[in-house]
């Protein structure tokens, strides 16, 4: 850690952030943190301003999503820390390495276990953040600071990645910090490589993939980092490979193996209830990708993951190997080349995926949808980052968008949090810059979450087009209810171009999703610019999304594929 003979506080968080590979961060200055911003500035990280606290989280949590790297957000002490809550448990639920950076009183204050009245005081702020954090570290000394830096950011890329709350009383962003408080600061990599994997390991799952005969690859999130790996496996054991949401674009939407549609759709449920064996690698088989545990997988189950608990937790496996994603198919693969290579026993995957988008297409609910997926996915190039919100438009993105890119495709699955899309996406138009297109699918509901970070995308002139798609309400909601007035749905309208244009923020408006949105949507990436569409329309939610989900005679309450 390069540092002056003598820094502050807030200095030797600044530095450690650079030195721990950050350039850029996402805050909102108040009184008690406002010594960051001038760190910051001279330790040349870049601070981007968000204009309420959950938009900080938010950003850094989509930074981190479209980058692998290590989002981190600033907010100030008390309600500035409580705001960032929702956006924190959506990292959290979704594995999101992201540090929230948060001042807390001073520590001459501090009285333990009492309520004193200080501005901004919290009993223990720390404690809000334990349901939804892997770690909490509160710094009490200025010469800690840099080391609590340090740990948080090695914490939050140690697998399973997930959030660090890191609280720093105020008065010590100003005390002064001898160079030589760092002499013994710890020095391991941010990232720490996986451990090795051998053959020996691999034996019992080997074992089990030699005695069957129709393998099926089930990935999860915990596979973003190993596309090639799971590629190789999909070749040489000629398995279909299933994704889950957090999965999107692991493998290339044209790749021969994928079958590219949620697991819940009957057509790929069909072809799961096929094979014989299923390997599921990076997921926890939760409750949204298998409608519930009821989803029927084959009786011969083995799992990769990094977490031995977390693979076996919703069903039950014959073999679990406690490993990193990629270290552990790397040795797979090597083995299987030595001895199992096959042909595949499915002759056309991605036929699964067209008979579904005929069989959409041809009910006049669907079809509307399909339509919108195959204009969306036209208009914009392969390398595009789509953020999809929990609206409609946004399931139908997060199941059937053809995702032809690695992070391509972003939804808050995790935790479900409506009105993750649009400010997570200045996450990601901060760090890919105008090289790739960013876009930001969201319903109205959604986007008056966040309304105010138009603001943050004019200010930086972000290249990001955020498309918000409007029903009137919250459609998702209302499905189902339609004809109960008091439901609560409804929402009085609201002219979101003209809002965009106040911010200084090209907009317009499109009826429907057909040609002239897809036009609009073209010319709005193609800007590189910031750019509204404002889309008034309605789809059907698809057939498998949670409400619609048919309960099979029989069915129990949710523990039926364990």
């Amino acid at each position: 850690m390069s540092l002056t003979a003598t820094t502050t506080g807030a200095g030797a968080i600044a530095d450690a952030l650079r030195d721990g590979g950050v350039d850029t961060v996402f805050g909102l200055p108040g009184v008690h943190n406002l010594a960051l911003w001038p760190a910051c500035a001279r330790a040349g990280v870049r601070i981007v301003g968000s204009r309420h606290e959950q938009g900080c989280a938010y950003a850094a949590d989509g930074y981190a999503r479209a980058t692998g790297r290590t989002g981190v957000a600033l907010t100030t002490t008390g309600p500035g820390a409580a705001n960032t809550l929702g956006a924190v448990g959506e990292a959290w639920a979704s594995h999101s390495p992201v540090v929230v950076v948060a001042s807390d009183i001073a520590t001459n204050l501090r009285r333990p276990g009492v309520y004193r009245g200080v501005l901004h005081e919290s009993t223990d702020q720390a404690a809000m953040f334990a349901p939804v954090t892997k770690a909490r570290i509160v710094s009490g000394r200025a010469d800690d600071l840099g080391g609590a830096v340090r740990e948080a950011l090695v914490l939050a890329n140690r697998a399973p990645r997930g959030p660090v709350y890191l609280g720093i009383p105020t008065d010590l962003l100003s005390a002064p910090i001898a160079g030589t408080a760092f002499a013994d600061l710890h020095t391991a990599p941010i990232t720490e490589p996986a451990a090795a994997v051998t053959n020996g390991d691999l034996a019992p799952l080997l074992r089990l993939l030699e005695a069957s005969e129709r393998p099926l690859i089930w990935i999860g999130g915990g596979t973003r980092e190993a596309g090639a790996e799971v590629d190789a496996l999909a070749r040489a054991l000629g398995a279909p490979v299933v994704a889950t949401f957090q999965a999107r674009g692991v493998l290339p939407a044209s790749h021969p193996f994928l079958v590219g549609a949620p697991p819940h759709e009957p057509p790929v449920t069909a072809l799961i209830e096929q094979a014989d064996f299923v390997l599921v690698v990076g997921s926890d088989l939760d409750h949204m990708n298998t409608m519930g545990w009821r989803l029927p997988l084959p009786a011969v189950r083995a799992a990769i993951n990094v977490d031995g608990v977390d693979a076996v937790k919703n069903y039950a496996m014959d073999v679990v190997v406690e490993a990193d994603s990629a270290s552990a198919l790397r040795t797979l693969v090597t083995s299987l080349a030595q001895s199992n290579v096959r042909a595949p026993w499915c002759d056309d995957v991605p036929a699964v995926a067209r008979r579904l988008r005929d069989e959409l297409r041809a009910d006049s609910e669907f079809a509307p949808a399909v339509d919108f997926l195959e204009r969306t996915r036209t208009a914009l190039p392969d390398d595009a980052v789509v953020f999809a919100d929990m609206c409609i438009a946004g399931y139908w993105l997060s199941g059937q968008y053809p995702v032809e890119c690695e992070r391509g495709l972003h939804y808050p699955m995790g935790w479900g949090t409506l009105g993750f899309a649009f400010p997570a996406s200045i996450g990601a138009a901060v760090a890919v810059g105008p090289r790739r297109a960013v876009v930001s699918v969201i319903g109205d509901g959604g986007m008056l979450f966040a309304l105010g970070e138009l603001a943050t995308v004019a200010q930086e002139r972000l290249a990001l087009t955020v498309v918000v798609v409007d029903d009137g309400g919250y459609g998702m909601l209302r499905y189902g209810h339609e004809d109960d007035p008091n439901n609560g749905c409804d929402l009085s309208a609201v002219d979101f171009a003209t809002v965009a244009e106040g911010f200084g923020i090209a907009a317009e408006h499109v009826d429907g999703l057909g040609d002239d949105y897809a036009q609009a949507l073209g010319k709005a990436v193609a800007s590189g610019e910031p750019r509204l569409i404002h889309a008034h329309a309605q789809l059907a939610p698809p057939r498998t999304t949670s409400p619609r989900w048919p309960l099979r005679p029989g069915a129990s309450s949710g523990t039926e594929g364990r």
